[in-house]
């Protein structure tokens, strides 16, 4: 509810800067891109000292999501959105990079898999990737569709801002593949592994797109 609220009112604008058309960063935007910038010096050196294989790729993705976002910025983002796009950065550098026992986070469940699904019920990597294509598709929505957002458009703008997320997640699989290949399948996961991923960010981003569509409030 709170994330929706942020959301759905317009969000404090300072005075765009000479010659870029951008708000200033506010203090939770400042706060959050140095949160990240200590979690990747911090998981980087970690990672290179650990002989991650994966250390370049992880770093690599949450340093490109994190361009897109700066780049396609121009009001400044709601404070919890902020916060939580930082917490996604985090979640997905220590799901990569820290192991438990002979295996990355990612691939840490809680109770029995399911022959079924080719899945644990409970596993690490399909809560990351559902919470991360949660907080970017609000994060698409913020800079991409709400400012032209009008009552009568607001459906095709949230499918926008969802389609793009699930695109910046399917970047996201693509750049863990050809890391794995890069690296001799290290840490892959198969194909069940990466269809779980997709399913996974179409649960997050999805879920977004509902509470977006289901807000009455302004369009940012």
């Amino acid at each position: 509810m709170a994330l929706r609220n942020q959301i759905s009112r317009p969000p404090a604008r300072g005075a765009a800067s000479p010659g870029t058309g951008r708000a200033p960063l506010s203090r939770a935007e400042r706060g959050a891109i140095a949160i990240v910038a200590v979690a990747l010096v911090g998981f980087c050196a970690f990672g290179f000292a650990t002989g991650s294989p994966s250390t370049v790729g992880y770093v690599f993705s949450v340093l490109v999501i994190g361009a897109a976002i700066a780049w396609l910025r121009r009001a400044v983002l709601p404070d919890l959105l902020s916060f939580g796009l930082a917490i996604s950065a985090i979640v997905s550098l220590a799901g990569g990079l820290i192991n438990i026992g002979h295996n990355v986070l990612y691939n840490a469940s809680i109770g029995p898999q399911s022959k079924g699904l080719g899945t644990h019920l409970l596993q690490y990597d399909h809560a990351a990737h559902a919470y991360s294509s949660f907080v970017i598709a609000f994060a698409c929505w913020v800079t991409l569709a709400a400012p032209h957002a009008a009552a009568s458009h607001r459906r095709e703008l949230v499918i926008l801002a969802v389609g793009t997320a699930l695109g910046l997640g399917a970047i996201n699989e693509m750049v863990e593949f050809l890391a794995t290949i890069a690296h001799h399948g290290a840490h892959v996961g198969g194909y069940s592994n990466t269809g779980w991923d997709l399913v996974c960010n179409f649960i997050g981003a999805g879920s977004a797109g509902l509470v977006l569509a289901r807000s009455r409030g302004p369009a940012v």
